[in-house]
């Protein structure tokens, strides 16, 4: 499990270097690549990310966190953090990725309503 978040960890790392040569538009505003993923852990049943993109709005860190998503491959739930550095202490947007009906409904809590696709992203952006 560690090497899967250290690869991934060092792709993102890949991604973010080769990007910084690209121009910066209006059309490629909101698709800003995280610059490192910090704190990459998966323990058991269980995994999170913190994403640092220096600077990025609400909406740069929805669509990282969409991006990262669709990599999730193992634990039934994972909790992903988008923030400005590895020293701030508000982030700009969380999440939460359920694998599946059974992880939401051990996860989620009562009460709550389950989605209908799989697998489901929670986001949270104050």
């Amino acid at each position: 499990m560690r090497t899967r978040a250290t690869i991934t960890a060092s792709g993102l790392a890949l991604l973010a270097l080769t990007s910084c040569a690209s121009q910066t538009t209006s059309e490629t505003a909101d698709h800003r690549p995280p610059t490192a993923a910090t704190s990459a852990a998966t323990t058991g049943t269980t995994g999170s990310v913190d994403l640092i993109i220096p600077g990025a709005t609400t909406a740069q860190a929805q669509a990282a966190i969409r991006a990262y998503a669709r990599n999730i491959r193992g634990p039934e739930l994972y909790y992903l953090k988008v923030q400005h550095s590895r020293d701030a202490t508000r982030y700009v947007c969380r999440a939460r990725w359920y694998a599946d009906a059974d992880s939401y409904r051990a996860h989620a809590g009562p009460g709550t309503t389950a989605p209908g696709t799989w697998p489901y992203l929670a986001l949270n952006c104050p």
